[in-house]
C-alpha cells in the first residue's frame, strides 16, 4: 500500500518578538482590563450580598473574576517570558 505524502504545510513563521515599550504597553493594557473585570465582579458580588434571594448572582460575579485572573496571569507570563 502506497503511503500518502501530507499536503504541503506552510512554513512556520518566526515568532515576532515585541520591543520592550510595545510589550510593556500591551501588558499594562491587559492588566488594566483584568482590574476592570475584577471591579465588575466585585460589584456583582456586592449586589448578591444585598439580595440573598438570588444566590446565582455569586456565580455570575465569579465569572468576571475568573476571566480577569486568566487575562492577568497570561499577560504576566508573556511579559516575564519574552
Amino acid at each position: 500500500m502506497a503511503q500518502r505524502t501530507p499536503p504541503h504545510l506552510p512554513a512556520a513563521q518566526p515568532k515576532k518578538h515585541l520591543d520592550t515599550p510595545e510589550l510593556r504597553e500591551r501588558t499594562v493594557s491587559s492588566m488594566v482590563s483584568a482590574a476592570l473585570l475584577a471591579v465588575i465582579g466585585t460589584l456583582i458580588f456586592a449586589w448578591a450580598l444585598r439580595t440573598p434571594e438570588y444566590p446565582w448572582l455569586f456565580a455570575v460575579g465569579a465569572l468576571p473574576w475568573a476571566v480577569g485572573l486568566c487575562i492577568f496571569g497570561r499577560a504576566l507570563w508573556k511579559y516575564t517570558r519574552d
